[in-house]
Protein backbone atom coordinates (compact mmCIF):
# COMPACT_ATOMS: atom_id res chain seq x y z
CA UNK A 1 0.00 0.00 0.00
CA UNK A 2 2.92 2.32 0.77
CA UNK A 3 4.40 1.81 -2.70
CA UNK A 4 1.08 2.66 -4.32
CA UNK A 5 0.80 5.83 -2.25
CA UNK A 6 4.39 6.78 -3.11
CA UNK A 7 3.80 6.19 -6.84
CA UNK A 8 0.60 8.26 -6.75
CA UNK A 9 2.39 11.09 -4.96
CA UNK A 10 5.19 10.99 -7.53
CA UNK A 11 2.71 11.13 -10.42
CA UNK A 12 0.84 14.05 -8.85
CA UNK A 13 4.09 15.92 -8.19
CA UNK A 14 5.33 15.32 -11.73
CA UNK A 15 2.04 16.44 -13.22
CA UNK A 16 1.99 19.59 -11.07
CA UNK A 17 5.57 20.50 -11.98
CA UNK A 18 4.81 19.88 -15.64
CA UNK A 19 1.82 22.20 -15.51
CA UNK A 20 3.42 25.13 -13.66
CA UNK A 21 6.84 24.76 -15.35
CA UNK A 22 8.99 26.48 -12.71
CA UNK A 23 12.13 26.41 -14.87
CA UNK A 24 10.47 28.23 -17.74
CA UNK A 25 8.97 30.79 -15.38
CA UNK A 26 12.33 31.40 -13.70
CA UNK A 27 14.10 31.81 -17.04
CA UNK A 28 11.42 34.22 -18.31
CA UNK A 29 11.70 36.24 -15.09
CA UNK A 30 15.49 36.40 -15.39
CA UNK A 31 15.33 37.36 -19.06
CA UNK A 32 12.85 40.16 -18.36
CA UNK A 33 14.66 41.38 -15.26
CA UNK A 34 18.17 41.56 -16.67
CA UNK A 35 17.05 43.91 -19.47
CA UNK A 36 15.93 46.59 -17.02
CA UNK A 37 18.26 49.60 -16.78
CA UNK A 38 18.23 49.62 -12.96
CA UNK A 39 19.60 46.06 -12.82
CA UNK A 40 23.41 46.25 -12.89
CA UNK A 41 26.22 44.00 -11.67
CA UNK A 42 26.11 45.71 -8.29
CA UNK A 43 22.51 44.61 -7.62
CA UNK A 44 21.37 41.32 -6.12
CA UNK A 45 18.80 40.79 -8.87
CA UNK A 46 21.54 40.73 -11.53
CA UNK A 47 23.38 37.96 -9.68
CA UNK A 48 20.15 36.00 -9.20
CA UNK A 49 19.50 36.25 -12.95
CA UNK A 50 23.01 35.01 -13.68
CA UNK A 51 22.41 32.01 -11.42
CA UNK A 52 19.20 31.19 -13.30
CA UNK A 53 21.04 31.47 -16.63
CA UNK A 54 23.84 29.20 -15.35
CA UNK A 55 21.28 26.57 -14.34
CA UNK A 56 19.65 26.84 -17.79
CA UNK A 57 22.99 26.30 -19.54
CA UNK A 58 23.83 23.39 -17.23
CA UNK A 59 20.43 21.84 -18.01
CA UNK A 60 21.17 22.09 -21.73
CA UNK A 61 24.51 20.31 -21.28
CA UNK A 62 22.81 17.58 -19.20
CA UNK A 63 19.80 17.03 -21.48
CA UNK A 64 21.47 17.37 -24.90
CA UNK A 65 25.25 17.42 -24.39
CA UNK A 66 26.42 16.72 -27.95
CA UNK A 67 24.06 19.18 -29.62
CA UNK A 68 24.71 21.89 -27.01
CA UNK A 69 28.48 21.49 -27.28
CA UNK A 70 28.29 21.66 -31.08
CA UNK A 71 26.10 24.79 -30.97
CA UNK A 72 28.36 26.37 -28.34
CA UNK A 73 31.48 25.77 -30.47
CA UNK A 74 29.91 27.22 -33.61
CA UNK A 75 27.96 30.14 -32.10
CA UNK A 76 30.34 32.77 -33.52
CA UNK A 77 31.03 31.20 -36.91
CA UNK A 78 30.61 33.51 -39.90
CA UNK A 79 27.48 33.09 -41.96
CA UNK A 80 27.74 30.89 -45.05
CA UNK A 81 28.25 32.75 -48.34
CA UNK A 82 25.14 33.81 -50.19
CA UNK A 83 24.22 32.16 -53.45
CA UNK A 84 24.60 33.93 -56.75
CA UNK A 85 21.99 36.49 -57.63
CA UNK A 86 19.53 35.44 -60.32
CA UNK A 87 20.10 36.89 -63.76
CA UNK A 88 16.97 37.93 -65.58
CA UNK A 89 16.66 37.64 -69.33
CA UNK A 90 15.60 40.99 -70.81
CA UNK A 91 13.84 39.17 -73.64
CA UNK A 92 11.73 36.90 -71.39
CA UNK A 93 8.38 38.21 -72.63
CA UNK A 94 9.11 37.37 -76.26
CA UNK A 95 10.32 33.88 -75.35
CA UNK A 96 7.23 33.26 -73.25
CA UNK A 97 4.94 34.38 -76.06
CA UNK A 98 6.73 31.96 -78.40
CA UNK A 99 6.21 29.01 -76.01
CA UNK A 100 2.51 29.82 -75.58
CA UNK A 101 2.03 29.91 -79.36
CA UNK A 102 3.65 26.47 -79.69
CA UNK A 103 1.44 24.88 -76.99
CA UNK A 104 -1.76 26.81 -77.58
Amino acid sequence: MGALLLATAALVAGYTLGRIRPGTRAFDWASDTIDRPEVTRSTVRWWLCEAVFAVAVARLFIVEPRRTAHEWRHRNDPLPPLGTAPVFDPDWAAKRAGKEADHG
